[in-house]
């Protein structure tokens, strides 16, 4: 049997896949068609797109960002050809879609939205967040319009105490975009908590002010954080996208801003409970540490008392223990002294029979002072005598 030359599905497959990849002319095609079997599977949708004769398999990736087509609905598709190697099912990824019937102004607009987008005005890092609770809020609508009657009823079924001021300004029509813009700027510089822009569905003729350059670069370039509420929940604008933040409508946007009083005040009601009943806690506790350290520092206070006291009266028997003595040694001492001075107290020697010489009042000291002949005066405790020295012997 004669050797035959093959290949595997999956490199056929690939080879088909790398074919379609590298060929330019089935990028960025734009394929008009009927949407059948329209389905959304999370952030993507799947549909097929189908003519008299043919139809195809289209993958709508992140189908929220553009336009959103009804079932039976003739659009155009902007789109990349792309062949799934694994299945091998040929398909159409999704740029962008254009409903059929606007003709040259839906491709015009596409391409200025390209355009926005590269210029980084839809960036969505540049978002500013809404304050959680806005007290004043300006709406930049028409006053004939239905819109107005929506945002303040929905807001007042929630809220009664939001300030809300509205700012009149057409919403279609030549020049309407430049009042839109103006009005932006205007109400940007009065210091609002956030400002609604809103009006009601329409065709994309009666939208046009919302998807040009002017609206673009006033939302972007303000420094109030701006909710967009334009159409219907099918509508997207470029004001959508520039916009802090998109409402599906404005009765949506109304509900964004609108929070409950009542909610919050209950809220608040819990937070005051709650904070009183740990303050309640704290000072409990608070009174227990009281109460612990008061008994244990009068505990200490009366064993420092009993202590000192102990000590103090130690000391105190100490002191007179050392006073008796002191008193006790003293008297022996005086007593010592006292025999010591009678000892030589001259009239307890005179008393032994002792007396003293005086020659002319002068006291008699050594034999050598006295001379035979010499009248000396004796003088003893209990009185005196004269005599006359008859005899004077100095080798006694």
């Amino acid at each position: 049997m004669p050797e035959i030359k093959s290949i595997t599905v999956s490199q056929l497959n690939n080879w088909i896949h790398n074919v379609f990849v590298a060929e330019e002319l089935l990028h960025n095609i734009v394929v008009l068609g009927e949407v059948s079997g329209f389905k959304i599977s999370g952030p993507h949708a799947y549909f097929t797109l189908k003519d008299s004769g043919a139809a195809i398999a289209v993958n709508d990736f992140s189908y929220r960002s553009r336009y959103i087509p009804k079932e039976g609905e003739q659009v155009f598709i902007k789109c990349n050809v792309d062949f799934y190697a694994k299945n091998g099912k040929l398909s159409l990824n999704v740029i962008d879609i254009i409903p059929n019937g606007e003709g040259a102004l839906a491709v015009k607009l596409a391409k200025l939205k390209t355009k926005l987008e590269g210029e980084g005005y839809f960036d969505i890092t540049k978002k500013k967040p809404l304050p959680p609770y806005p007290k004043r809020v300006a709406v930049i609508t028409s006053k004939t319009g239905a819109v107005i009657r929506d945002i303040i009823t929905t807001t007042r079924r929630y809220n009664p105490i939001i300030d809300l001021v509205i700012y009149d300004c057409r919403v279609q029509g030549e020049g309407a975009e430049k009042e839109l813009a103006n009005a932006i700027k205007i109400v940007d510089e009065l210091h609002y908590d956030c400002i609604i822009i809103a009006r009601g569905g329409g065709s994309l003729e009666d939208l046009l002010p919302f998807n040009t350059e002017e609206i673009v670069h006033a939302i972007y370039n303000a420094k109030t954080p701006i909710i967009s509420a334009v159409g219907h929940e099918t509508d997207f604008t470029f004001s959508d996208f520039a916009a802090d933040v998109r409402a599906a409508t404005p009765t949506a946007a109304a509900e964004l801003v609108a929070y409950s009083v009542i909610d919050l005040q209950q809220y608040y009601l819990d937070i005051i409970n709650k904070l009183n009943k740990l303050l309640l806690n704290k000072i409990d506790l608070a009174t227990k540490n009281y109460t612990i350290s008061y008994t244990k520092l009068k505990n200490s206070f009366n064993n420092y008392y009993l202590n000192n006291m102990n000590y103090a009266k130690n000391q105190l028997t100490k002191m007179n223990n050392c006073i008796d003595n002191i008193l006790r040694t003293s008297q022996f001492n005086l007593e010592k002294l006292i025999t010591k001075l009678d000892l030589t107290n001259p009239t307890t020697i005179f008393k032994k029979g002792y007396m003293f010489t005086q020659i002319n009042d002068k006291i008699v000291k050594s034999i050598k002072e006295v001379s035979v002949g010499d009248q000396v005066k004796l003088k003893s405790y209990d009185g005196e005598a004269v005599a006359k020295i008859l005899e004077v012997k100095n080798d006694i």
